[in-house]
């Protein structure tokens, strides 16, 4: 019941495939196996190259099931491939006849895959004596364009290519061919992405974790020095690093490549710089280092913004101005604060925007209105400690003189009359005593 179901299926794939135009790009898929088998197991790998768009496809395998045979089909996610670093998990593989097998693959999370890599992977065992040989034979091959997932019904056209393995120790002279499994081991503190290139050939990357050891394919390699590079990018030091060893190749090789690690440089002398709104208003705040712009930000009134990170040379001077300056739309008016901090190594610098309103301007008498702004004393910090200094108002500077239509409605005036008028009392009560003492 299963087999007739999978039957279905194929006819089905083979139906809607029927009416096809020809894409425009050739691709050419292959078989990779060792010539000679000297071992028990091994596997063939269906190689593809230069795919654009492939979305589905499938596959006839036969074999000379004397010398050699497919094993463990039932494990089809052992099977899956991967092309342009997107994985392709086979759907079905199964066996159609004796020494054929038939294998449907369509790439899942992607959705179509471009560039070069594997179809898929197959286990083989060895059935014959030393000496047998058997041809490994492509067939029925159909490689499907993502258009297909329209209906327009695109193949993909291929050159498919056999290849033929023999039982048995190559004969003296001959340059044997032996599986090499290649491993890499992440030791530094983050996950990487590492490319693997062998000899100069880019396979692809992997994701491996801190600490973690994947595997990353097993390649059929001629014995000679070869050459393993692999590549990663450091989100802590912000660089790429590539590594390359050479390995000289005699039989079944398992490599293992390792990372180096990489952390922050610890002697980088670094400002982290936040910017504070404590006014009532959004503001725009521009940033200053050294007397030099950076940038500008808009912070929301009572909210804090990041403004980067900004390095410094270590011979420089450790002491560097931190300026902000912004228009308080409150007064209209600009204001700028200044702070001076010692810097030795990573800091956080947090900078604060002082609240002013309307009460911060003072009108003078037949004057000009005059703005009273807050300043900051610039201040000084020890490594690791800073200190913002509270902002000392300027005392509005008060003329002595009433200008001539003063009223005199304040408080000093309505101080001077009731004196005048006491005196006066005083010196009529003086003036009677006398007059009646003569």
């Amino acid at each position: 019941m299963h087999a007739t179901n999978q039957e279905r299926k194929l006819t089905a794939i083979l139906i809607l495939l029927a009416v096809s135009v020809t894409h425009a790009a050739a691709t050419t898929v292959s078989i990779d196996a060792p010539d000679y088998i000297t071992g028990n197991k091994f596997d063939v790998t269906i190689m593809i190259d230069d795919v654009d768009d492939l979305a589905s496809g499938r596959f006839d395998l036969s074999f000379n099931s004397s010398v050699v045979n497919a094993t463990d089909l039932d494990d089809i996610d052992e099977m899956n491939g991967e092309v342009g670093g997107d994985e392709v998990p086979v759907e079905m593989c199964h066996f159609t006849d004796t020494g054929l097998i038939t294998l449907l693959f369509k790439p899942g999370v992607s959705g179509a895959v471009s560039g070069s890599g594997s179809l898929a992977t197959i286990k083989f065992e060895v059935v014959g004596k030393d000496g047998d040989s058997s041809f490994l034979n492509l067939s029925k091959g159909l490689l499907v364009d993502k258009e297909q997932e329209h209906k327009n019904q695109i193949i993909i056209p291929a050159e498919w290519i056999g290849t033929m393995v023999t039982l048995g120790s190559p004969p003296a002279g001959t340059t044997e061919t032996h599986t090499v499994t290649v491993y890499v081991k992440n030791i530094d503190d983050d996950k990487l992405d590492v490319h693997l290139l062998v000899d100069g050939n880019d396979k692809g990357f992997k994701s491996v974790s801190s600490g973690k050891t994947k595997e990353y394919d097993d390649y059929s390699m001629d014995e000679g020095t070869h050459t393993f590079t692999i590549r990663w990018f450091d989100t802590d030091t912000d660089e790429w690093y590539e590594k390359t060893e050479e390995h000289t190749i005699t039989g079944v090789t398992t490599i293992i490549l390792l990372t180096d690690d990489y952390s922050e440089d610890e002697d980088k002398i670094s400002a982290q710089v936040y910017v504070n709104n404590l006014d009532d208003d959004d503001l725009n705040v521009y940033l200053y280092i050294d007397g030099n712009y950076k940038k500008y930000i808009s912070v929301a009134s009572g909210s804090s913004e990041d403004y980067g990170e900004y390095e410094f040379e270590e011979d420089e001077d450790t002491l560097h101005s931190f300026r902000i300056k912004w228009l308080d739309p409150g007064t209209d008016e600009d204001y700028e604060k200044i702070s001076r901090i010692h810097l030795t190594s990573e800091e956080a610098v947090t900078l604060y925007v002082d609240k002013h309103t309307e009460e911060d301007i003072i009108l003078l008498p037949d004057e000009t209105p005059t703005t009273v702004s807050t300043t900051s004393t610039p201040i000084q910090t020890s490594t690791r400690s800073i200190k913002e200094s509270q902002p000392t108002p300027t005392v509005p500077h008060i003329s002595p003189t009433p200008s001539e239509d003063y009223t005199g409605g304040n408080d000093l005036g309505h101080r001077i009359t009731p004196t005048y008028t006491l005196a006066g009392l005083i010196a009529v009560l003086f003036a009677l005593i006398q007059i009646r003492r003569i």
